[in-house]
């Protein structure tokens, strides 16, 4: 009941209180669920904390900087479970296929894994038995929807599909299914299949170390298990590693590590630190909601001043006050809370929309959101309710019933509320200066020079399946060179949208000592350049009138007598020690492919820095071999003009079912492959755009509060100051200023907080803006202007007031 009168009596402040709570929670929920989201992939899986994933790290003047591999060699499980006769592991090959249904064929993506893949990932199946599943070579384990997708609402157990993939058909039967994984995860399973395992003649790669052929996983009782094992897997390297790496200290050039499985989304720091800063940002617009009830319950403490004097005097203790307020402070946060909970409704499909989300509310359950919302009720209503508590209840009866006024805190209580406010802008304005950084820098890298033309260029991602023939691909390239509107074509084991080529090998001058830098290679056909329109810097590109330019490819170390031409890009160049483009041309250079075999290179051109992959990563020193023969891994990519993308697109499809007709052709624009390196960010630049607006939103709500409350105090000052010849500007401009010294305050916390966190987040691209006064400038004057709209009002009713009313105010 008093809350009730309380509210009622103040309706302006209780609207502030509410809104400011309400919009906060909002903003922290939302938050939340997308960091609870990030950081809770395979959470799904049972014992999930007890799986490891095995990757390597290139060390030494061999690394020259490249990231972990987070794949192995075939052969590394067989080779630990040598010494390690207890180890629990099991190995996951992903790739793509076809499934045949009827007369149709469909992409799908298949994971090979061992026999003994349930007993690392012990996943429970809704249909079958776990123990056999994968016990004959034949067996699939499917997920829900892939069986409804396949069979419809057949019982699919002991049905038979058909799979195309290494160049062959295969026929299995159903033996189980399991339910649809979470959208928070990273892997595949809608068709598990057991993995053959080659031998050495089959697959010389799956023995040798260095190679990414699929990803090992272990399985620990615990932490320290694990632990135990990574502390002997140098030693391991050591006696292993040999034969591949020419030296018996194997770990000073390649170190094996395993990382426990729930931290495998995110193992990069970039990524983590963009997480935590949402949640920063979460926790910081809910502080600011805090801070605002906090300020607004002492600005008006002393208008209930004189109800606390009289419980006092009728029996009251303070404790008792104490425990009336924090309930009072403990309600409001309960009704902003409901009224939170329905924005975040409300917000919530808007924002999986705009930022390509998946996010669901679920209330009970154990992820359920509600003792989320008890506890954050709870904990916001504690918080927000201590300090005004302890201010209402140590008011002393006998002052404030003798006192002509109601007491506002003296100087001190402004103090504390100006400090309130300089925080609330302080945190409003970092919020924006951060946020005018990402969008400038997401705008900034969809147009920044990536090395070639990104526009009229189609990549054709299933030139690559394995079902096609190197006679298949090499009519596709010829066909499609006579496609209308196509004005080149060629192949190459990389392109937009692809990770680095895995063939990367220690090159030097000739004369120079060795190991050399390492430089990745990527085997192109003839076209390469002129089919992605990369620019060149000095020398000629590969020509078929030069017999060296290109040769037929069987393995890297097929080509060792002879010398080879080859294209360097600027990184390459520079890693070498080129001071210039043109100072590399016509230069030998040594490729040392395993101990004791080298190739002999001679430079015939260098190229601008072709970036096929994110933006964050800086390009590899990267050396281009042309080959006219075949070689697996290929990318395909088509030059067209004169014609949109679609219709060039159903013309190549139209070329590819005439020579391929048993693969599902899959081919998009550049720029769609190249979008997944730019979504994240774009999201992110979402997410702290609707973070920046709401911390202003609530910065402006305590700033009005303040002002509506310090105006109100002053009546009667403002009314002496006009007596005594004091303008409507005068007072206007004084009460302006004084309403925005706090803000202006708030600039001395916020740009170097904002400039430190800024310098670090773009220190994470390799192409970025430069971080200007402008950003800065921007947002304080954003904030001014906004502050101002807030406070004139009040200011200006103030100080037209006239002086005969406002000196009988009080």
């Amino acid at each position: 009941m008093t809350l009730y009168r309380s509210l009622s009596r103040h309706r302006l402040y209780a609207v502030l209180n509410v809104f400011g709570l309400a919009v906060g929670i909002a903003v922290f929920l939302l938050l939340w669920l997308d960091v609870r989201f990030e950081t809770g992939f395979e959470r799904w899986i049972p014992h999930a904390d007890q799986i490891y994933e095995i990757n390597g790290q290139p060390i030494g003047p061999q690394s020259d900087g490249r990231p972990p591999i987070f794949a192995t060699m075939g052969g590394l499980l067989d080779e630990l479970r040598g010494e390690f006769t207890d180890l629990v592991g099991t190995r996951i090959s992903g790739g793509a296929g076809t499934l045949r249904l009827g007369s149709q064929f469909e992409p799908r993506t298949v994971s090979l894994v061992d026999k003994n893949f349930f007993d690392v990932f012990p996943i429970p199946l809704v249909e079958g038995n776990r123990a056999t599943a994968l016990a004959a070579p034949d067996g699939v384990v499917l997920t829900r929807s892939e069986a409804t997708r396949d069979f419809g609402s057949v019982d699919p157990l002991g049905r038979s599909l058909t799979l195309l993939f290494n160049r062959g058909d295969h026929v299995y039967r159903v033996t189980g299914v399991i339910a649809d994984p979470p959208t928070n995860t990273n892997l595949d399973l809608d068709l598990i299949i057991p993995l053959h395992i080659p031998t050495v003649a089959q697959d010389p790669a799956w023995y040798t170390w260095g190679t990414m052929e699929l990803t090992t996983y272990l399985r620990f009782p615990n932490a320290s298990a694990a632990r135990s094992l990574e502390a002997n897997l140098d030693g391991f390297t050591d006696r292993h590693g040999v034969r591949d790496f020419g030296t018996r200290h194997g770990h000073t050039v390649f170190r094996l590590r395993v990382a426990p499985l729930l931290s495998v989304h995110l193992r990069n720091p970039k990524d983590a630190i963009v997480v935590a800063s949402l949640g920063a940002v979460g926790v910081l617009t809910l502080l600011l909601a805090v801070v605002n009830y906090v300020n607004l319950a002492t600005a008006r403490a002393g208008l209930r001043a004189r109800e606390v004097a009289v419980r006092k005097v009728m029996g009251a203790t303070q404790p008792a006050l104490m425990a009336q307020f924090m309930g009072e402070a403990i309600a409001t946060t309960a009704l902003g809370a409901l009224i939170g909970l329905a924005l975040f409704e409300l917000v919530l499909p808007l924002l999986n929309a705009a930022a390509g989300l998946s996010l669901k509310i679920v209330y009970l359950g154990p992820s359920g959101l509600l003792p989320v919302v008890l506890a954050l009720v709870t904990t916001v209503g504690l918080s927000a309710g201590l300090y005004p508590a302890l201010i209402l209840s140590r008011y002393r009866p006998a002052a404030v019933l003798a006192s002509a006024r109601t007491p506002g805190g003296g100087r001190a209580g402004t103090r504390v509320r100006e400090g309130l406010v300089v925080l609330q802008f302080g945190v409003a304005i970092a919020f924006t200066v951060a946020t005018s950084v990402i969008l400038a820098q997401t705008q900034f890298l969809r147009q920044a020079d990536v090395g070639f033309r990104r526009e009229g260029l189609i990549t054709v991602k299933s030139f690559e399946d394995s079902a096609v023939t190197d006679a298949q691909r090499a009519s596709l390239l010829e066909a499609w060179r006579a496609v209308p509107g196509v004005t080149a074509a060629a192949a190459g084991d990389i392109g937009p949208g692809d990770e680095d080529s895995n063939w990367n090998t220690n090159t030097r001058r000739d004369g120079q000592p060795a190991p050399g830098p390492a430089i990745f290679y990527v085997r192109a056909t003839p076209g390469f350049f002129t089919t992605y329109g990369a620019r060149l810097l000095a020398g000629r590109l590969p020509d078929r009138n030069h017999g060296e330019d290109f040769s037929v490819f069987t393995s890297p170390t097929a080509a060792t007598g002879q010398v080879q031409s080859v294209v360097l890009n600027v990184a390459a160049a520079r890693a070498l020690g080129f001071a210039r483009p043109q100072a590399a041309v016509g230069q030998p250079l040594i490729n040392t492919l395993e101990p004791g075999v080298s190739q002999r290179l001679t430079v015939i051109a260098v190229v601008s820095d072709i970036r096929f992959r994110s933006p964050r990563d800086p390009v590899p020193p990267t050396a281009y071999l042309s080959y006219t023969g075949p070689f697996p891994q290929t990318s395909a990519g088509v030059r067209y003009s004169g014609t949109d993308s679609q219709a060039t697109m159903n013309r190549l499809q139209a070329v590819w079912r005439t020579i391929v007709p048993s693969v599902p052709f899959r081919a998009h624009t550049a720029k769609v492959n190249l979008e997944r390196y730019y979504r994240p960010d774009d999201r992110n630049g979402r997410l702290f755009v609707v973070g920046a607006v709401l911390a202003v939103a609530i910065g402006c709500v305590g700033l009005y509060g303040l002002a509506s409350f310090n105006t109100a105090r002053r009546t009667r000052e403002i009314g002496i100051r006009k007596t005594l010849g004091a303008s409507t500007a005068d007072v206007l401009r004084l009460l302006i200023g004084q309403f925005l010294r706090p803000v202006l305050l708030a600039n001395l916390i916020a740009w170097p907080l904002a400039w430190l966190a800024m310098r670090s987040w773009l220190t994470g691209f390799d192409q970025r803006i430069n971080l200007g006064p402008q950003y800065f400038l921007g947002a304080t004057l954003l904030t001014l202007l906004v502050a101002l709209l807030t406070v004139v009002g009040q200011a200006l009713r103030v100080a037209r007031a006239v002086p005969s009313k406002a000196l009988r105010y009080e």
